[in-house]
């Protein structure tokens, strides 16, 4: 139980300092109304932490943590698995479905995933083939 709070706890720090969220964006204008930043990360169901697993990826490789966040106008995303720290290129997004490149021991793989509420789902394509991808959200931004 100890060891959960504190993964809990670390993870919760990490992603505060990573997505760089603002504390006082939570708090209403002057007017009363919330600001749009604030208003756009609520509606946005891809920004967050990732838990992730592949069930036929190479070992070292079957799970993982995604990251998603976004910086003004545009997404980054953070892969981390195992030690490693990955960041995605050619981010793109829409709706509710992100696509980008992470550099994997030299070689390109391009993934494509779709958030659907706390479930995010979809593929990764490299020269080990088309593998499933399969995440549940694990921390929010909003």
């Amino acid at each position: 139980m100890k060891n959960t709070v504190m993964k809990s706890v670390g993870l919760i720090a990490m992603a505060t300092i990573l997505l760089n969220i603002p504390v006082q964006a939570n708090t209403p204008n002057p007017m009363g109304e919330m600001s749009s930043d604030v208003v756009t990360v609520l509606k946005d169901n891809l920004s967050g932490g990732w838990a992730y697993s592949v069930a036929e990826a190479p070992e070292g490789y079957e799970k993982g943590f995604l990251l998603i966040f976004k910086e003004g106008d545009s997404y980054k995303v953070q892969v981390q698995v195992g030690n490693m720290t990955m960041l995605g290129e050619n981010v793109s997004v829409k709706k509710n479905t992100i696509s980008f490149e992470v550099q994997v021991e030299g070689e390109n793989v391009s993934v494509v995933l779709t958030a659907d509420g706390s479930k995010i789902s979809g593929t990764s394509t490299s020269s080990a083939g088309v593998l499933k991808i399969n995440g549940t959200k694990s921390l929010s931004a909003g």
